[in-house]
């Protein structure tokens, strides 16, 4: 036990790099920043998704079967031909996405909606397909969100290269987004 004291200074000097420095340690909040957000499902408002369009059924691939179940109205481009087209569809949410040389489009519509107290919903900086959105850029993926349908909707586009022109601007997320129509959905 010759080493007994410095064993345990060593452990201790252990323990002390690890504690949390001022700013990493527990910060108190006030009752309302604890308070949990609220998930509400909006009504869909399925008479305003329009009718099916064929051009868009296309772009699923073989999975175009699983967007009749579909909870919210499954939209889908009809400017671009998507190769190897996924989509997954789950209780509250469908996603599909595809590739569309060397460009891959992530396509995703939800009616659970996230609401936290005393947090006003943003109003978008764009008008896309008839409705405040947004367009936005991060790690070069080019993303519009909106809500339409009482839906929260929003689309990726993200390039293999990153010069490709189609995620250098918002001209292709934009184009791709307008060119959105009605692939199917039951609301169930």
């Amino acid at each position: 036990m010759r080493n007994g004291p410095a064993l345990i200074a060593g452990v201790l000097l252990l323990f002390a790099c690890n504690a949390p420095t001022p700013s990493e340690a527990p910060v108190a909040v006030s009752a309302q920043q604890t308070t949990e957000p609220k998930i509400v499902k909006p009504q869909i408002t399925w008479g305003t998704a329009g009718a099916v369009d064929p051009r868009a059924v296309a772009n699923l691939g073989d999975s175009a079967a699983s967007a009749a179940r579909a909870p919210v109205p499954v939209l889908a481009p009809t400017n671009v031909t998507l190769e190897n087209a996924t989509l997954v569809v789950e209780g509250e949410y469908y996603a599909l996405s595809g590739r569309v040389h060397g460009a891959t489009i992530a396509i995703q519509g939800t009616r659970a909606q996230h609401r936290h107290p005393g947090v006003e919903p943003a109003q978008g900086n764009r008008m896309l397909r008839g409705q405040r959105a947004f367009v936005s850029v991060n790690e070069g993926i080019r993303t519009s969100s909106w809500m339409e349908n009482g839906a929260a909707y929003s689309v990726d586009v993200e390039c293999a290269d990153a010069a490709d022109t189609r995620c250098t601007s918002d001209a292709f997320v934009i184009s791709i987004t307008e060119n959105l129509a009605n692939a199917g959905g039951s609301g169930k």
